[in-house]
Order: C-alpha cells, then structure tokens, then sequence
C-alpha cells in the first residue's frame, strides 16, 4: 500500500491537468493556466504574458544533490509565477558565489503573445551561455521576439558549475546533471506547452556559447529523442576546443567535454579536499563550502547514460537526428577576450606576443604569427584576436555545420556587425567589432549584459534576425541558402571573413 501511495501525487497532477479550469475563471484571466503539477497565475503586460519560476523538477538539494532531476511535486491552489527565481550557485564578480543564488533553481519561465492565437504556435527554449559554469534563463527577456515571431519562448535554469558536472565512482549521473536538467525541461515542453497555447511538435532548442555547446551535445544524447525538432546553435557547438590561452590568459588547453573517469578522478580529489570521504558527507555540506570547489567542473561527462560517445565523434558519425540546423558564429568572437585580459591587467602585446603563440602552440608558433602578424592587424592583441575567432570559434562551428549538413538541412550566417555592442565590457579605443555574445542585444531586449541603445540600423538588423531566427522555429527555414553559403548579418554589406580554415584543418 505505502509502495503505491508513493506515486498518487504525481498522478494527481497528471489527471488534474486534463480538467478544464471554470469557465468564468478562464475567461477573465488569460494569464491563469492549469499544468499537469498545477494551477499558475503569470502577469499580463503591455504585449505579452509572462510565467516565471515554473518548477519542471524537484530541488534538487539535500539528499537529491547530484542525482538525476525528479519530478516536481504537484501543488494545490494558483501558484504565484509572477518573480523570477533565484539563480544556480556561480561566481560573482569575485570568484566568490554570487549572492542570491541557491541550489533549488530548476525552474523555467515562459512568455507567451497577448495577441490571441490563430492555432498552436511554435515553440523556442532558450539555453543560456555561460560555459557550463554560469548564467540564469531568466537573464534574457524575450519580448521582441515573441511579439514580432508570434512565437512562445522558454528559458530554462539548470544545474552548472560543482552542482551541474560533480562526479564520482559509483555515482550515477557523474558529470552530467546539468545536461539531465535540459533533457527534464525539454520533457515538461512536451508535457505542459499546450498549456500555454503552444505545440510540442514544433520545439526548437537554441542556445548561445555554453548553451550552443549543450544544444549540439544534447543532439547527440539518446535521452534527447523526439524533443528537439530544430536546433539554434550561436558561437558554441560540438567541436569545440581551445589551445593554451585561448579561453583566457593563463588558461590550460582544454574542451568542454571530458571521459567520466577523469570527471570522478576530479570528485574524489575535491571531496579530499572537503573532508569528506562519503557522497552522504559530501551532500550534508553547505553550498558555499562545495563551491569552494568549483574550478576542476566546468565540462560535461562523457562515456556514460547521458552521452555515450563524445559529442565530436558523434557528430562526425552522424549520430545526430535528422532535423534541420542553423549555426553560425560572432566574426570578431575572441576580441572579448582579449578585451578582458587589458582590463585584468594582462593584454597581449607586442612584446609578448611570441611567447603567447608558442605556450598555445608550440613549434608551430611561427607558422601561427605568419599567418596573423601584429603589424596586418594594427596591434598584436588585435592580432591575438582574430587567430583566436578562427582558431577556437569559426572554423570549429563551420565544420559542426558541415557534418549536419550530412545529414539534414543545415544553414549557416556570421554575425559581422562591425560596430556591436560588447556583451561584456571593453577597454577605451578597444574596438569591439562583432564579439562574443554581441548578437544576443539583438535577439533579447535584456540579454544579462550590459544594456546598449541600439542604433536605427542596428535596430532593424535586430528585427531581420528575429524574424530569421523564428521564421526557422515555424518551418525549419530562416529564409536563406543552405550552407555552405555564409549568410552575413551586418547593417551594411560586408565580405565575409575567411578564418583561414583550412590552414587550422593542418592542426588536428
């Protein structure tokens, strides 16, 4: 009896989310909605209704810490879905957990157009960047979008960081909870979004840098199966990596993707360090104190449940579903970073700008100055740039298009626009050209950032990428060729940029 109880909530919810609500309640406010957990209220605004704080999971805090996201527990009366929720534990802007913050942040927030519907529309969910180690869905306000694209958007908070990638032997899951948490938010689409006037049969998932990067690894899942029927990958993918340097002055080479073992081999010597020799030990710690350990888990397991294969390879085997891709990249993207090591005191100069080709790599450092002199670029950190963008970003997310191109539609663009606006901040006469992340002040009207007025041409670049973006989350189409034709996005026309892609094909 006890063993059958257990389930009788769930199931509640499940039967009361097929009873309508009350007619009159209905009627006289849209912004009421009746879930498989629930009844919410959103808010009504100007052009939209906006749901935040929806739980898809359980909290996963206290003894569900580093395990596999659960169900949320169904709740009685309207729920309040009026306030965001806090965000996952990150750090702030000194290294130490970002204030607010807490672990029972799987939660998502939905917004929907005012304008009465003319049938089910398409869906867009929304995975933040952040490399797997910071960022909130609730940072990006998708007004513009939804209204002008007449579509639903969703964004998601998932686990990131210590409490999205910890692993450790025996420990299911290791690595790889954060991705889980995407999957458990893709599941509750498919379960709830009909809710709100949207269809769970034309779901896009699209995600920038760290969520591009888990947008192209969740392609590659088992678990992702039937949930995805289009994918939006911006300035991050699958094939992704970086030398020495290349994600930052003094960071080691490295990817985003790592074996299970090497991700448990890093739990183990982080729970060492915590004191701690068992997982219930290790789950009875304060927050702050696991954070402490954060810095050895920004990458994803592989070799497991969740991702059987290395995400690269399997793109490259075509272990991908068959649905359409469009993918593309900022054209100045590692000016950024560039601009962040000047403000910490740690530009690339002329002086040393020798040193910084041969920690990245090696003998080949000669080749690599050839290919990118200071003195072409105007100064060595501009020149550090642009080998960085093809290095790291162009050419790794050119050839991830290339290989879904095997094996469905796939379309390509470069974001070029020379006078972007940072999405992070740039030192005086540092020129910012299209950066990393600048392409989001055109999608979001709040993308986490710095907020920027944008200019009347930036602002109906802003409103054709919208309608590209959508137009492909309603037919698989953004309305341009296949690749490889580069389709540039720029006020003005500009050429695109080579990348010189084919002399970095020498390096693998």
């Amino acid at each position: 009896m006890i063993r059958r109880l257990r389930f009788l909530p769930a199931a509640v919810g499940i039967v009361l989310a097929t009873l309508p609500l009350p007619a009159s309640q209905a009627d006289a406010d849209p912004a009421v909605v009746r879930l498989q957990d629930g009844v919410l209220r959103g808010v009504t605004g100007t052009s939209t209704i906006t749901f935040q704080g929806i739980p898809y999971a359980a909290p996963p805090v206290g003894n569900l810490r580093w395990t596999p996201p659960r169900r949320p527990v169904p709740w009685s009366g309207i729920r309040d879905a009026g306030k965001p929720t806090p965000y996952c534990p990150q750090p702030g802007g000194d290294g130490q957990p970002m204030p607010n913050t807490s672990e029972d942040c799987l939660y998502l927030h939905v917004t929907v157009p005012k304008a009465k519907p003319k049938g089910p529309r398409p869906v867009m969910v929304w995975s933040h960047g952040g490399g797997f180690s910071s960022g909130s869905g609730s940072q990006h306000v998708p007004t513009s979008l939804v209204t002008e694209g007449d579509v639903i958007v969703v964004t998601v908070d998932f686990r990131i960081g210590i409490f999205g990638n910890f692993g450790l032997a025996g420990l299911p899951g290791s690595g790889t909870f954060g991705l889980q948490d995407q999957q458990a938010a893709l599941r509750w689409v498919r379960d709830n979004i009909g809710a709100f006037g949207g269809d769970a049969h034309s779901v896009t998932l699209f995600g920038e840098s760290g969520g591009g990067i888990g947008t192209c690894g969740l392609l590659t899942s088992p678990g992702t199966r039937g949930l995805v029927d289009r994918a939006i990958m911006q300035s991050g993918s699958c094939l992704l990596d970086w030398p020495a340097n290349g994600l930052g002055m003094g960071i080691p080479a490295g990817s985003f993707w790592q074996p299970t073992a090497t991700i448990q081999q890093n739990g183990r010597a982080a729970a060492t360090r915590l004191g701690c020799k068992t997982l219930s030990c290790l789950r009875k710690l304060d927050t702050s104190k696991v954070f402490a350990e954060s810095a050895l888990f920004g990458s994803v397991a592989y070799g497991n449940p969740t991702l059987p294969l290395e995400p690269g390879k399997a793109l490259r085997a075509g272990l991908v579903p068959r649905i359409p891709i469009l993918s593309g990249h900022t054209k100045d993207e590692a000016r950024a970073i560039a601009a962040i090591a000047e403000l910490l005191s740690n530009p690339v100069t002329a002086a040393n700008y020798p040193t910084r080709l041969q920690e990245a790599f090696g003998a080949r450092a000669r080749e690599v100055e050839a290919v990118y002199p200071a003195k072409t670029y105007g100064t060595a950190a501009l020149a550090w740039s642009a080998m960085d963008t093809d290095r790291v970003w162009s050419c790794t997310q050119r050839a991830t298009t290339k290989a879904f191109a095997r094996t469905g539609d796939a379309y390509a663009y470069e974001f070029a626009d020379p006078a972007a606006p940072g999405y992070v901040p740039f030192p005086p006469g540092f020129p910012t050209g299209a950066s990393h992340g600048s392409e989001l002040n055109y999608l979001f009207d709040a993308a986490g950032g710095p907020a920027y007025q944008l200019t009347p041409a930036q602002q109906k670049l802003a409103v054709r990428m919208r309608k590209a973006w959508t137009d492909f989350a309603r037919t698989g189409n953004p309305g341009w060729a296949h690749w490889p034709n580069i389709q540039q996005l720029a006020p003005v026309a500009v050429q695109p940029a080579d990348h010189h892609c084919a002399f970095w094909s020498t390096f693998k």
